[in-house]
């Protein structure tokens, strides 16, 4: 089985969106022998508690996260805002809990509260800037309500049911070491560019079969429905919330991989390529269907059919001092390319390094450091020009923007944890749904801030069921 019970094994990416065990997970574990760097150990209270339920087949999982985010210097808005986060459901082994070998019901909600509604990136003017745990709206939603089937000695995996493809394509175990806008997986796949797929936490019915032809190779494809109109609802059964009247096509991605794991070789790694497609027809951000342009004299947006792209990952260990220690230092790249000329990120690049365990006195800490860049479409940025030649400046946005954010996570106990970080954006592409009118001479955006985090799992000792992506 790809599944196993192991307690405390899941970290942030991983409650997010049920799938995988984090190395952020690795780096809060005790460490077998030697110092923690904890400032206290609360034992594990719930253990006997969760031990009895796992016993039956239920795990639960949960996550507490508050994010205080402000931008001083640059951006559109210079204020704080603090934002919260809580995630919570269960998983539950139906081989244990009523004899089906193999299968595993998913069911979770996340609730968001604070902070402004839709999200923080009007604060920067990055339309790509969103920060985990905010948007799209302060709301509870069903996240996750799916049933999933191991088949063929394991060899086979299919999923189907109430969750989001971004969660199982074009992510990585890495991605929620970082805040600010890839957690959890590359930014221009979803809603927020290139794709009417959701992101989490919204839901949509969907489904991915993934083939295991040997341990360390993989290829999956999937499909759902690309529907918008999940966007502010809470994807909750009643008042047509599972309906298929609102959804505008269907977005299939395919995904092909290699993994090596850390059983096999000192320096494990993971690459994988992939491609998307959504059916959707899209609306032509700057031309209506008489070729004017919409900020200057209005209109019905001219519209597109379809939108495809493709992308690569690749992240590898490259440091590791002990064979069987937590402590390591992963390296990564990747990269995304629309295959459609009017898609709205035409492409991105990502890089970047994430430690583990980063002093031997502190091996729970985990640091990060993160470069991004996006090249938009210059209808795209053409649009925002066009809205500052409508209010009669001379001015324009660029088609390029960069990304940079830097981390440490503290790790206080087991499960808790704090992570002060600051990103630094280049060139704002001020294309952001909430502010019509763009402001002049953004060039930059330098934010800071700090991550509370509570993973319910290690913090209270309850046994946690690993669900690898």
């Amino acid at each position: 089985m790809r599944f196993a019970n192991t307690a405390g094994a899941l970290a942030a990416a991983a409650l997010m969106t049920g799938l995988f065990a984090s190395p952020a997970a690795r780096a809060q574990s005790p460490a077998p022998s030697g110092p923690t760097g904890f400032l206290f150990d609360q034992g594990a209270p719930l253990a006997p508690v969760g031990q009895t339920l796992a016993d039956y087949g239920v795990y639960v999982k949960g996550f507490f996260t508050d994010i205080l985010y402000g931008v001083p210097s640059g951006g559109l808005q210079n204020t704080t805002v603090l934002y919260n986060e809580a995630f919570y459901g269960l998983d539950i082994d139906l081989n244990k809990a009523v004899g089906i070998p193999g299968a595993v019901f998913h069911v979770s909600l996340d609730s968001r509260w604070g902070g402004l509604d839709q999200g923080v990136n009007n604060l920067t003017g990055f339309s790509e800037g969103f920060l985990a745990g905010s948007g799209p709206d302060n709301n509870t939603r069903l996240t996750e309500f799916s049933y999933d089937q191991h088949l063929y000695n394991d060899k086979l995996r299919f999923v189907f049911g109430r969750t989001q493809l971004a969660s199982y394509f074009a992510t990585s175990d890495l991605y929620c070491q970082f805040v600010s806008s890839i957690c959890s997986n590359m930014v221009p796949l979803n809603w927020s560019a290139n794709s009417n797929a959701p992101f989490f936490p919204i839901a949509t019915w969907a489904g991915e079969l993934a083939v295991y032809p040997t341990p360390d190779t993989y290829a999956r494809v999937g499909a759902s429905l690309s529907d918008p109109t999940q966007y502010p609802h809470a994807g909750m059964p009643w008042d047509g919330g599972w309906g298929v009247r609102g959804p505008s096509g269907v977005y299939t991605p395919i995904e092909i991989g290699y993994v090596t794991h850390a059983g096999e070789t000192r320096y494990p790694g993971h690459y994988d390529v992939g491609f998307y497609h959504d059916s959707s027809q899209f609306a032509d951000p700057q031309y209506n269907t008489t070729g004017g342009k919409l900020a200057l004299v209005g209109g019905t947006p001219l519209m597109h059919d379809g939108q495809s792209g493709f992308y690569f990952q690749a992240q590898q260990t490259l440091w590791k001092p002990d064979p069987a220690g937590s402590r390591d230092i992963w390296g990564f790249v990747g990269g995304m390319f629309a295959a459609s000329p009017y898609s709205f990120v035409q492409s991105y690049w990502e890089a970047g390094l994430v430690a583990h365990g980063p002093f031997a006195l502190r091996p729970n800490d985990n640091a990060g450091i993160l470069y991004t860049h996006y090249t938009f479409n210059p209808r795209q940025t053409g649009s925002v020009d066009d809205r500052f030649t409508a209010e009669g400046i001379a001015a324009n946005v660029s088609n390029d923007s960069d990304l940079v954010e830097i981390n440490y996570g503290f790790a206080i106990a087991p499960g808790i944890s704090f992570k002060p970080f600051v990103d630094l954006t280049f060139h704002p592409d001020q294309n952001i749904f909430d502010i019509p009118n763009p402001r002049q001479g953004v060039n930059f955006a330098l934010g800071t801030g700090g991550q509370l985090f509570i993973l319910l799992n290690p913090a209270l000792g309850l046994p946690s069921f690993f669900r690898e992506n």
